[in-house]
């Protein structure tokens, strides 16, 4: 089963991993949207049609989980090197075939090769990119 059919088909089979966050206007410009969450900016590639929104905007952020460990139960968004990001937060909901809905500072839809432990504290470490679906 494919993981995406369109962006569109993706962004409506997920709305309980949405959230509105504001989109500034990005120097590097588009497909790259900077987001303002309650933990900082965060920079993730637009899945969304051109042009790229400015303002308040629903999206669905996607990582896929390059590597997680046990959290401290605070959540965290810390950009690394190579346009990766730790993450904490916990799984909120299993969707299947290796999906999540993650909670941290941000929600999250997850994809892990590895299951991830439902319900308690975790970090997770992004493979770039970071995308934002959108309407």
């Amino acid at each position: 089963m494919p993981l995406e059919e369109s962006p569109e088909t993706f962004y409506q089979a997920h709305p309980g991993c949405r959230i509105e966050l504001r989109a500034l206007p990005v120097p590097a410009g588009y497909p790259l949207l900077e987001l303002e969450t309650p933990a900082g900016l965060l920079r993730a590639m637009d899945r969304g049609v051109p042009p790229a929104p400015r303002g308040p905007i629903e999206v669905l952020l996607h990582a896929v989980v390059h590597r997680f460990g046990p959290g401290r139960g605070v959540p965290e968004l810390v950009p690394l090197p190579g346009g990766r990001y730790r993450i904490g937060g916990e799984v909120r909901r299993v969707l299947g075939e290796g999906r999540y809905c993650f909670l941290g500072p941000v929600p999250l839809l997850l994809l892990s090769e590895a299951p991830l432990p439902q319900g308690s504290p975790l970090w997770i470490e992004s493979e770039p990119p970071l995308l934002a679906f959108r309407p």
